[in-house]
């Protein structure tokens, strides 16, 4: 897989790439656990929390919320038993840093997962890893013994009062189960079905409903480096309002499909033509999916946007897991929308009807549209089911569908008007770009 790795100070990444294996030799070798020997040598759990949100780190697997806002509401909850759970479920197409960090540093992520737990008082932690990642849950599974056999995990960690242990939890591969409150679900023994918020949010009413921190792996793994470097370092990168570095996925119709760890604020451009090379030969970008399928469509002409939070959301999109996905000028956004549709319909878990109906009704539509039998009265009814079911069900699943489609039709009505007869749609406008992880260079 091609990688690249920013310069200057190391961020998570350039630690992963340091690492010839994941062992936890190689892992200390590069600086691991420094982290937490500090926070366990001479910080409070207090302490640990300010230096968090003194970083001003931002959750790196959807919406960006403020990761010790989070802490703090567990930590001082009433009820004396809290959980952490790290989510490595990462099902969001188009991205795959997760995998990365899992299969090339598993410690780093366990060791934020150690410091989120004494910051938060909790003594259990979950790591969700899913089923049809066979090779990441034998890495987790060794780099748990090896923290165990160390004294970093279970009673008394490296001589402390604080004691930990985490389970590395096999969940269902489907896509739904990445959803924090579904998650949850499957680890208490049920079907991931995601949860009515309110009243359950995680941190009120989380794991057996006890007060519990949901976090993505990769935030984990910035809470090591912060731990290790300090607050100041990591805002080093950035912008003020989303410091710090963030890994993007690129895959589709670019010249290289890359991994690569930037700071936020970067601009799209650049990620594009400096590190994925381009688009490919002959071609032109025509639009952007910046955080997978659920935010949108970023045109072409905001090409030059800044790959963060407000930005984005500025933009009538977001940021995501930030897997960014990439049509060129001989891509067909229909089609893709298309395929994306039927995507959320067969994520759905269906216990919500308004879901359950909507994505197979969205998908239809689309499949009307994209085979040239559709009508003007098609996309009518498209905007109406699109507007109907947002925010309809327990998840963003269904939200997430309808401004898909949304935006398809803010930003390409022509296109889609041209799709009503079938003779009127170019051949090369039926290609659909590879989002899954085997399109990646490796």
């Amino acid at each position: 897989m091609d990688m690249f790795v920013m310069e200057g100070p190391e961020p998570v990444l350039t630690r992963a790439d340091l690492i010839a294996d994941p062992s936890l030799a190689s892992y200390e070798k590069a600086g691991g656990y420094a982290g937490l020997r500090r926070a366990l040598s001479g910080l409070s759990p207090a302490d640990v929390i300010e230096e968090v949100k003194a970083s001003g780190l931002r959750g790196r697997g959807g919406s960006g919320f403020p990761t010790a806002l989070k802490w703090e509401k567990v930590a001082g909850h009433r009820v004396p038993v809290r959980y952490v759970v790290a989510n490595g479920s990462e099902g969001e197409p188009g991205s795959h840093k997760d995998h990365f960090l899992i299969s090339r540093s598993p410690h780093q992520i366990l060791e934020g997962m150690i410091l989120a737990a004494y910051a938060v008082g909790a003594s259990q932690g979950h790591l969700f890893v899913k089923e049809s990642f066979p090779e990441g849950i034998r890495i987790l599974q060794k780099a748990r013994q090896e923290a165990h056999s160390a004294g970093l995990l279970g009673e008394n960690i490296l001589g402390s009062s604080f004691s930990l242990d985490i389970e590395i939890f096999v969940g269902p591969a489907a896509y739904i189960a990445g959803e924090e409150t579904a998650l949850l679900e499957a680890l208490e023994g049920r079907p991931p079905r995601p949860r009515p918020k309110p009243p359950f949010y995680p941190t009120e009413m989380g794991l057996f409903k006890k007060p519990t921190v949901v976090n993505n792996v990769e935030t984990y793994a910035h809470v090591a480096r912060i731990l290790s470097d300090g607050p100041a370092r990591f805002r080093e990168r950035g912008t003020p309002k989303s410091p710090g570095t963030m890994i993007f996925s690129v895959s589709g119709s670019v010249v290289r499909p890359v991994l690569v760890e930037l700071p936020l604020g970067f601009p799209l451009r650049r990620l594009l033509e400096e590190y994925a090379g381009g688009p490919l030969p002959g071609e032109t970008f025509q639009c952007f999916f910046t955080g997978g399928p659920s935010f949108g469509i970023l045109p072409a002409k905001d090409i030059d946007t800044p790959l963060e939070y407000d930005a984005l959301r500025a933009k009538g999109t977001g940021l995501g897991s930030a897997g960014i996905i990439v049509l060129g000028s001989g891509d067909c956004p229909v089609a893709t929308s298309r395929d994306f549709a039927l995507f959320y319909e067969k994520g759905s878990c269906g216990q919500c009807p308004p879901c359950r109906l909507g994505t197979e009704s969205l998908h239809g539509l689309l499949e009307s549209i994209e085979s040239g039998e559709g009508s003007p009265e098609t996309i009518e009814r498209i905007r109406k089911v699109a507007e109907m079911i947002k925010g309809r069900g327990n998840c963003g699943l269904i939200t997430a569908s309808a401004y898909m489609v949304q935006s398809l039709l803010q930003h390409f009505p022509a296109l889609v008007e041209g799709h009503l007869e079938k003779d009127s749609r170019r051949s090369a406008g039926e290609r659909v770009p590879s989002w899954h992880y085997d399109h990646f260079v490796g």
